[in-house]
Order: structure tokens, then sequence, then C-alpha cells
């Protein structure tokens, strides 16, 4: 049995070797990268503890819960695990870190009045994770999905701060990569208290991996029990409701990629061809890409308009593209839909979250790299819930016939709809797990 990962043992030693290698030689490439990035620029300084470390956490008998979250995916599929430990343990200190800016985004508006102290994530260096633990003095440490940072559990082991990893998966592109260095990971894995895994199989990758069986469970998929947002109609949700009360027929691509956002293109000047009344919303993944994609729109000979050009009060756009600009208003966009595609799966990128148009009962296109989401996508295929086309050509014919008789693809929304709700309860099962790690106890 492979002993735990901790300072000062030989597998700390050779992994802190190599990063001092890597960080070393790397710096012609990773300084270059680091200055032409606002976005590493932005939250570069505050990974290495410069600035942004967290405040230290006072001494008192509160419970203190640091949760982390990379990016956007998982911090909304952590949502509605925060909100139910807010519930169950009101006076919990929360701390959420992310990496990514847009990470960091998503969680100033989705849970600023759930975490008490948002930060980035340090690098995996052990001074720096430890300065970080000794001053949040965490009684508990929730990593959603899968971050396996050495250094940061070893430093947490030393500690004695228990670990959980909830909502977690392995993709099989993944699970390869871990297995070729098994002999590593297993320790690592060993210093974890309890994996919540997403699925059956995700549970059984983490056991072949090294993961004490009895540490492994499965609590279900977070992203299942995610809300749609509520409040205040916005600007956006104004316009694009008012243009659909009028007869206009919206084809929402979500979350695109590089290369997805020219064939989406040229299948909707096919499709508006046989159908007048549609219009296009393109919302790139990453912000980045908002400028090049605006001009590949005005390439296509199409009259495009940006969401940050929309004033209040307007109720029409005159524009047959509209480009999403803005960050976290895309589920807003989805609800005005008639017809949604969601990205990352038509170029290898292992597809994007389907959840948020079938929230809204919004008939949903995918492209066939969904290996991010594969049991998500196998439930709703499986259902009837979701349609998948192998490539371009294929995602061109089903906007057409989209095009030609929308009322056709609404039983493909509305079954999206009811499975979803058909899988609530993980947010349960994944809050137990923590609920333990702190003394809590598993019931809530």
């Amino acid at each position: 049995m492979a002993r735990p990962f901790l300072p000062g043992c030989p597998g700390h030693v050779l992994y802190n070797a190599a990063v001092a290698v890597v960080l070393t030689a790397g710096v012609p490439l990773w300084l270059p990268w680091l200055l032409v990035s606002r976005k590493r620029r932005v939250n570069f300084p505050e990974r290495l503890g410069i600035r942004g470390v967290p405040d230290a956490r006072p001494r008192d008998a509160r419970p203190a819960v640091w949760v982390h979250a990379v990016s956007v995916g998982e911090t909304l599929a952590s949502v509605p695990l925060l909100r139910e430990l807010r519930r169950v343990v009101p006076d919990a200190r929360i701390a959420l870190s992310n990496v990514t800016v847009t990470g960091r985004d998503t969680a100033e508006k989705a849970l600023s009045d759930v975490v008490d102290q948002r930060f980035y994530f340090p690098f995996d260096l052990p001074g720096l994770c430890g300065k970080f633990l000794d001053r949040l003095r965490p009684d508990a440490v929730v990593i959603v999905e899968t971050e396996i940072w050495p250094n940061f559990l070893a430093e947490c082991a030393r500690r004695g701060v228990p670990v959980v990893i909830v909502n977690g998966r392995l993709s099989e592109r993944s699970f390869r990569g871990y297995l070729r260095l098994r002999r590593f990971f297993a320790p690592v894995l060993r210093t974890v208290r309890t994996i919540s895994a997403q699925s059956r199989e995700d549970a059984d990758r983490f056991i072949a991996l090294g993961a004490l069986e009895g540490a492994v469970e499965v609590g279900g998929n977070l992203k299942f029990d995610v809300s749609p947002p509520r409040g205040a109609a916005s600007t956006l949700s104004v316009l694009l409701q008012s243009e659909r009360r009028s007869g206009t027929r919206w084809i929402v691509a979500g979350s695109t990629h590089e290369g997805e956002e020219a064939a989406v293109l040229r299948s909707y000047l096919s499709a508006r061809e046989a159908n007048p009344s549609l219009k296009l919303l393109l919302a790139p993944r990453h912000p980045e890409r908002f400028e090049p994609v605006f001009a590949l729109a005005r390439q296509a000979g199409v009259r495009v308009a940006r969401r940050t050009e929309i004033a209040e009060g307007d109720t029409a756009l005159d524009a047959e593209v509209l480009l999403l600009d803005t960050v976290g208003e895309l589920s807003s966009a989805y609800a005005a839909a008639g017809l949604a595609f969601v990205g990352g799966s038509l170029v290898p990128k292992g597809g994007h979250n389907v959840l948020e148009p079938a929230w809204h009962g919004i008939p949903t296109v995918v492209g066939p790299h969904m290996e991010n989401f594969r049991e998500i996508a196998a439930a709703f295929l499986a259902a009837g819930a979701l349609v998948q086309v192998p490539d371009e050509d294929g995602f061109a014919a089903v906007v057409v016939r989209f095009a030609s008789n929308p009322s056709s693809f609404e039983g493909v929304g509305r079954r999206g709809r009811e499975l979803l709700e058909s899988f609530r309860g993980a947010t349960e099962k994944n809050a137990a797990a923590v609920l333990s790690a702190i003394g809590r106890g598993g019931r809530t």
C-alpha cells in the first residue's frame, strides 16, 4: 500500500526538484506568456502571494471552509453546494479561491451573498501553499471536480486539514495521463479524506489511480442541481424577449471556440434564406476572442451589434447577429432562444455544459466532442433531450430543419427540462461529505 504524500517523502522531494527545474529552465517561455496576457497579469501577483493574500482567520469557534473552484464551470457547479452549506451551517466562514479571472468574476456575481472571502489560488509551491493555509486555518478544504496539486495536498496533510473532492470526475484522457504516473499519484490521492465522484465510472477511476476504496463514494453531479439565476430582468433579457414576442427566432451559440463561430455563421446564413425571422447570438467562451469574432461576423456580410452597445430600454435590434461581449449573461440569452448550440463540441475541446439551456426548456444541439460532460450528454441523448451532430454539415442540416419547422424541436427542450428535474439530489450528498469533514455530521 502506498504511503500518504507528505513533505519530506521521496515523491515530495522529486516533485519539487522537477518544479524547480521547470520554473528555472522555462523562464524564457513563461515570462513572455505572462507579459502578453492581461488576465494572467491580473491574477499572477495574487497567486504568488505578493498581494491579495486572504485575511487571517479570527481565532473563534466558527468553522472555516476553503472551497477551490478553478474556473467558470466549477464555480457555477459550486453554487448549490455553497448555498446548502450556508443554510446548514450559517455561522461558517466560507472562502472561495479561483485560478482564472473569469472564474473570479463569476464568483463575484453568483456568490457575493454566500462567500466571506474570494481570492486566487496559490501556485503549487510548498512555502506559498503553507502561507495561505496558515492565514485561513481552514477546518476543511473542498476541491470542486479534480484539481490535484501535490504540494497543496501535502501541506494540508501536514497540518491535519481534511480535504474533500466534490463533484469529482476524471475524463478518459485525464485518467490515462494520471495512470502513467500512478506510483506518484497514489500517495497523493491517499491524503484526501473523501472523494465524492460524479459517477460510478469516475469513482472506479479514482480507485484505480490509488485512492482508498473506502474514501471514494458516488455523490452525483452538482451541475444537475444548479438553478438559473433569478432576479430583475436585465437589459439584455428585455431586448431578447421583446424580439422573441415580435416573432424573432433566436439561435444562441454559447461558449464557442475558435473555428466554431465561422461554422455557425455559415449554417445560420443558409437557414436564414428559408426563414428570415432567424437571428443569431454568438457568445465566445473567452473574452479575449470578442473582437476577433466581431470582425468575423462583419466579414460574413451581416449586420452585427455588440451586447455592450444595447441601451437600457431598447426593445428591438437593428442587426441579424448579436455578439455577447459580456460575462455572466449567457443564461439570459438561452432563456430567449428557440434553438441553442453549446460550443467546445464541434472542435475538440471536450464540450461545455448543456444544463443552462435545459433549465429553460430550450432544444439544444452539440457536436461530437462532449468528453468533459460525457455522463450528462449520455443521459440527455438517451432521453431524446439533446441533438448531437457529427460535424458542421450535420449542424447546418439541423439549423435548416429548425428554420423550416421550429415547433418540431419543442419536444427536445421539454424532455431536457423534465430530465434535469429528475436528477436532483447531488447537492445534499456532496454537502454531507463536507459537513462530516468539519465535524458537523453527514446529515443535512
